[in-house]
């Protein structure tokens, strides 16, 4: 997933004006129904219009991943503090999901662990939040790379969601950590579609790990600042960067579509996009009968390989090709035939 990258300075959060403002992400239309034969094809066209401002219909799974060594105490304890009103905040952009992890290193009591997985219940999701604590860490870089490996291996990511890591700590990681190297935490991370922010309390970046691993998955890196409405804003300001540019959009049939074979002109729609204003994508799209039954099914619009509107369509599919019209003149030469021939058995009497 390509995102916008580099250094973060949004000065507020977009999608906190979007729900409020802004039309959800669309398919038009919202359904379609027909019958066909087997062999049979019809073409419509389907518009994905993308708002402006920020998602309200998205799937989205956030993790939240904490350095929880020794010096952390206090930006534990702002993100601690903020916590319900970012998970408030990020609801607004649709079906989201949260997850929680925390990492020190490899000599201390854990070297990382899921607090939760990925989940809908803010309570439990704030409850995971409250259980960081800050303790260990031992010599200066952590289990940065092993903790990153692990969520996004780890974690229950959801089919086509926008998948989201927001990476807060104050050192870089060993490299390579329980065997994991950058090269590896970035694969792993890739394979899975996911973007990291990164939020420096302190000397995160101090190798440039974070710009590399940020710049690959298409995140930002920034500060996380201290307080709890300066990280409150960091946070926000983050998350609110994956959408607000984005390079593809593109349409996937869910499942369920087993009479009909479904095919999209163009395959998706690739360039450089912003979400200042709204923007229309036109497919035309073709069904074609297979096999004879009934079938219902979703279409889903995704932006960047995550999905953001969905719509239906249901079809019935008769058991073969229509039957060949009969010529209006075939009864009549059919007629003469049969007359002619009781006529000349006539004559042979």
């Amino acid at each position: 997933m390509q995102m916008k990258s580099g250094i973060l300075g949004w000065s507020a959060p977009l999608f906190m004006l979007a729900a409020g403002m802004a039309s959800a992400d669309s398919i038009d239309p919202v359904s379609y129904s027909d019958t066909l034969d087997v062999g049979e094809s019809v073409t419509i066209q389907k518009t994905v219009t993308v708002s402006a401002g920020g998602p309200t219909s998205a799937i989205v799974d956030i993790v939240f991943l904490a350095d929880e060594t020794g010096s952390m105490g206090g930006e534990i304890a702002d993100v601690r503090n903020a916590a319900g009103a970012i998970l408030t905040a990020t609801s607004g952009l649709g079906d989201v999901q949260w997850g929680v992890g925390g990492y020190r290193d490899t000599t201390d009591a854990f070297t990382y662990r899921e607090l939760t997985d990925l989940t809908a219940d803010d309570t439990a999701v704030q409850a995971a939040i409250d259980s960081w604590s800050a303790s260990g860490g031992g010599d200066f870089p952590e289990a940065n790379l092993y903790a990153l490996d692990q969520v996004a291996t780890g974690m229950e990511w959801r089919p086509d969601s926008t998948r989201i890591v927001v990476w807060f700590g104050d050192a870089p990681g060993h490299d390579p950590s329980n065997g994991v190297t950058e090269a590896d935490a970035i694969n792993a991370l890739l394979g899975e579609n996911i973007t990291v922010h990164a939020l420096d309390a302190g000397s995160l970046d101090s190798t440039g790990q974070a710009t590399a691993i940020t710049t690959a998955t298409g995140g930002t890196l920034g500060d996380l600042g201290s307080g709890t409405g300066n990280v409150t804003t960091a946070i926000l300001d983050a998350i609110d960067a994956t959408f607000a540019s984005y390079s593809t959009v593109s349409l996937a049939v869910g499942a369920g579509a087993d009479c009909v074979d479904v095919s999209f002109d163009p395959a998706s729609h690739n360039g450089s996009f912003t979400r200042d204003v709204d923007r229309d994508f036109t497919f035309d799209v073709t069904f074609t009968g297979t096999t004879p039954g009934s079938c219902s099914f979703d279409i889903n619009a995704l932006v960047d390989g995550g999905i953001v509107a969905t719509e239906s369509d249901s079809f019935k599919v008769r058991g073969g090709p229509a039957p060949v019209p009969v010529p209006a003149s075939l009864p009549l030469l059919l007629g003469a035939l049969l007359g002619g021939g009781a006529f000349l058995r006539r004559r042979k009497k």
